[in-house]
C-alpha cells in the first residue's frame, strides 16, 4: 500500500467520522422542546396559546432501565467499530504472512484469523466498520432524547460518551493491541460484513476501483536496508553491526558487477606457459602462498591458457626442468566485466572452480582485465577483507568453454 493511498483511506475515515459526530449533535439539538412553550397575551389568562402546556420532565422514567442498557450498548458497540477500524487497517497483510511463519503460537494464530478477514476485502471490512460506527452513533441521540427530554443534557452526555469510550479509549487499545483484539472480533466482523453485504460490498467495490486493492507493503531493497539498519538498537532482538553489514551486501549483491571487486591482472602473479621450473622457480612460488596461479601463452600476457595447482609441485622434482606448460593444467573459466556479483557466486557454488578470469573477449585470445575468486565475493559479502597468513588475495584460476547466464563464463579446453 502506497502512502498516497494510506493517507486517502485516513482522510476518508476522519470525514465519514467527523460527520457522525456532527448529526449526532444536530439530531440531539433538534429534540430540544421549544413547542412545549407559548407566549402569554393579556387578554387572555392563559395566554394567546392557551394555558401553558407542562414541560417535560428533565428525566423521562419510563423504560429507563432498558434505555439505559440500550445506551450502554449502543457505546460499547461504537467504541468496537471505532476500534476495529483503527486496528484492522493498521495491520499489513506482509507482516501478517511473517507472523504466521515467524511468530509464536499465539501470533500465528491471531494472523491467521485476521489474515482471513482482511483477504475477503480490506475495503469491505473498513466500509462495513464505518457504516456499524455510523449506525451506532445515530441511534444513541434518539435513546437520549426519550430519557433525557433531549437538550444540552442529551448532547453533553451523548458527545462526552461518544468521544470518552467510543473513539479515544478503544482507539488506544486497539492501536497497541489490535492483533489480539481484530482476531477475537473476527468472526463478529463477518457476521456484519454479511449482514451489510447490499450497501458496503459495492461501496467497497467503488473504492477498490478507484484506489486499487489493499494488499501487503512490498520494499524495495533500500528500503530493506534501511528497515534491517534500524534494528542495530533495541528491540528484543536486535542486530549488530555485522549482521546488517551481511544484510546489506547480499541486497546489493545483484547490482554489483565482478569488475568492481576483481584483482586487476597488474596486481596478479601470473607464470608463462614456456618457464621452466627449476628451483629458483619453485621456491618463489612456494614464497608467494598461493593454491592456483594463472598461466598465459607468450608473447601475449593476457591470453591466458590455464591454471597450475600448486599441490601439483608436492611431487615435483626442480631437476627434471620441466616447463609449465608440461603439467596438467586446470581449466580457467571467463567471464564478461558486466557479470553481476550474484551470478559468479552461484557459479562458485556449483563447484566448477574458485576463480573465474575476467575478459573484455571471453573465450578469445587476449583481453583479460583481473582475476576473481570466491573469496573476493565473501569479502564482498561480510564487508571485510578476508587476511590469511600470507595475505594472499588470488585464490586460483582454471579453463573451460562455458556459457553461463547472459554474460557467460567462457573456458577453453587446454
Amino acid at each position: 500500500m502506497s502512502i498516497l493511498q494510506a493517507l486517502r483511506i485516513r482522510i476518508s475515515y476522519k470525514f465519514l467520522h467527523t460527520i457522525t459526530i456532527f448529526a449526532s449533535i444536530l439530531h440531539s439539538l433538534h429534540g430540544l422542546p421549544t413547542d412545549d412553550l407559548s407566549i402569554p397575551n393579556k387578554n387572555n389568562k392563559y395566554g394567546v396559546g392557551g394555558p401553558l402546556r407542562e414541560a417535560n420532565p428533565l428525566i423521562d422514567f419510563e423504560g429507563f432501565g432498558w434505555k439505559i442498557g440500550a445506551i450502554i450498548v449502543l457505546v460499547l458497540l461504537g467504541g468496537i467499530f471505532a476500534g476495529l477500524t483503527i486496528g484492522l487497517m493498521g495491520l499489513d497483510e506482509t507482516n501478517l504472512q511473517v507472523l504466521i511463519v515467524a511468530g509464536d503460537y499465539d501470533e500465528r494464530r491471531y494472523a491467521k484469523k485476521v489474515l482471513d478477514l482482511l483477504q475477503k476485502g480490506k475495503h469491505w471490512v473498513l466500509v462495513t466498520l464505518l457504516l456499524s460506527n455510523v449506525i451506532a452513533n445515530e441511534t444513541l441521540p434518539i435513546i437520549f432524547d426519550s430519557v433525557f427530554g433531549g437538550g444540552w443534557p442529551a448532547v453533553l452526555i451523548s458527545t462526552a460518551l461518544i468521544v470518552i469510550f467510543g473513539e479515544i479509549i478503544p482507539q488506544a487499545i486497539c492501536v497497541r493491541y489490535g492483533l489480539a483484539i481484530g482476531a477475537e472480533f473476527a468472526w463478529f466482523v463477518k457476521f456484519l460484513m454479511y449482514a451489510l453485504f447490499p450497501v458496503a460490498y459495492p461501496i467497497a467495490g467503488i473504492l477498490n476501483f478507484f484506489l486499487g486493492e489493499q494488499h501487503g507493503t512490498m520494499y524495495k531493497k533500500s528500503e530493506l536496508k534501511t528497515f534491517v539498519s534500524l534494528h542495530k538498537s533495541g528491540g528484543i532482538e536486535s542486530l549488530n553491526e555485522d549482521e546488517v553489514q551481511i544484510i546489506g551486501a547480499v541486497l546489493d549483491l545483484r547490482e554489483k558487477y565482478v569488475s568492481a571487486i576483481m584483482t586487476p591482472l597488474e596486481d596478479v602473479f601470473t607464470l608463462r606457459a614456456d618457464e621452466v621450473l627449476n628451483q629458483k622457480v619453485v621456491d618463489e612460488i612456494l614464497s608467494r602462498g598461493y593454491s592456483r596461479i594463472p598461466v598465459y601463452e607468450p608473447p601475449n600476457p593476457t591470453n591466458f591458457i590455464g591454471m597450475l595447482l600448486v599441490k601439483k609441485l608436492i611431487t615435483y622434482d626442480p631437476e627434471d626442468a620441466w616447463m609449465v606448460r608440461d603439467f596438467s593444467l586446470s581449466s580457467l573459466p571467463e567471464t564478461h566485466p558486466l557479470t553481476s556479483c550474484l551470478d559468479i557466486l552461484k557459479f562458485f557454488q556449483e563447484g566448477r572452480s574458485h576463480m573465474v578470469l575476467v575478459s573484455d573477449d571471453p573465450g578469445g585470445d587476449g583481453g583479460a582485465i583481473g582475476i576473481l575468486t570466491l573469496e573476493d565475493v565473501i569479502e564482498e559479502l561480510i564487508g571485510e577483507e578476508i587476511i590469511d597468513e600470507t595475505d594472499v588475495y588470488v585464490d586460483g584460476n582454471f579453463r573451460v568453454i562455458y556459457t553461463y547466464s547472459i554474460y557467460s563464463f567462457i573456458s577453453k579446453d587446454d
